[in-house]
């Protein structure tokens, strides 16, 4: 198992295949695995490097909040990538993990090739469930992530709905919560809702964008139009019937439409104005 001593911590990661590389992100109480479905796919034609962020599954869990933050993350993934001597890459990122993306994109532009934004929260919040996230971290602190977990998908409307149409994603939300670690759970919100929304810096992405979206996700829709207005040139891709996570929801879908668009970045120097 592959642990690097990054900027502190010992970050898990895992690379296989040559070519081009293209770097996951996954988002809360994630890993690694959640990209089980586009790994395999990508393999033939590109190098694929998957990390799990600091406070998820493998990799080290501070104790103290100041330890997290997207800035924090976004240099995690900087200094793997330096370590890997990785010069560039395409940046697919999921929930938290696209904010790190698009925090990369601002500090390491000369590092990217590409970048690809999955389902990104914060740019526009709603304030019906503020209430609830707080309560689920309460939980989480007091009687663990699989109570939180339980609770949100008794509670949240938005994972009521998932539940009755994918009801096998359920262990899945169990098993990635035992994977986690609650101060990575907690601290790692908090660093969501720290992170001052960079929108009038979105211009100054200049790599070529793909943005999904699963058209469940309520919460999403309108950080999703202010994401694709503010990135020139991005691309949408409208993922029907799926919520916070398209890529293991609607995998053939997901994967067609990045297979193409990985295409278009490597065959277009790096630039999206090629």
């Amino acid at each position: 198992m592959p642990v690097a001593k990054i900027n502190g911590i010992n970050l898990y990661y895992e690379v296989s295949g040559k070519g081009p590389a293209v770097v996951f992100l996954h988002g809360m109480t994630g890993s690694t695995h959640d990209w089980a479905n586009q790994v395999p796919v990508l393999l033939p034609k590109y190098k694929i490097v998957a990390l799990d962020i600091r406070g998820h599954s493998k990799s080290s869990a501070p104790r103290t909040e100041a330890k997290y933050s997207i800035p924090i993350f976004a240099e995690d993934v900087f200094g793997l990538l330096k370590l890997l001597k990785i010069e560039k890459c395409c940046l697919v990122g999921h929930s938290i993990g696209g904010l790190i993306a698009i925090q990369f994109a601002l500090s390491h532009k000369e590092k990217l090739a590409g970048l690809v934004l999955v389902d990104v929260p914060k740019f526009h919040g709603d304030p019906r469930y503020e209430e609830l996230k707080l309560k689920a971290q309460e939980l989480a602190r007091s009687q663990g992530l699989v109570a939180s977990v339980e609770y949100q998908y008794s509670h949240n409307p938005i994972s009521k709905e998932k539940l009755r149409k994918h009801p096998e994603l359920k262990e899945v939300s169990i098993r990635k919560a035992l994977m986690t670690s609650v101060d990575g759970y907690i601290y790692g919100g908090r660093a969501i809702e720290n992170w001052q929304p960079s929108i009038s810096r979105l211009s100054e992405i200049n790599v070529r964008t793909q943005i999904y979206w699963g058209d469940e996700d309520t919460l999403t829709t309108a950080g999703i139009n202010i994401l694709k207005e503010g990135i020139q040139g991005s691309t949408l891709v409208t993922v029907h019937g799926a919520g916070h996570n398209p890529h293991e929801e609607a995998p053939e879908v997901f994967n067609q439409a990045l297979i193409e668009f990985l295409g278009k970045v490597w065959s277009f120097k790096n630039n999206k104005n090629d």
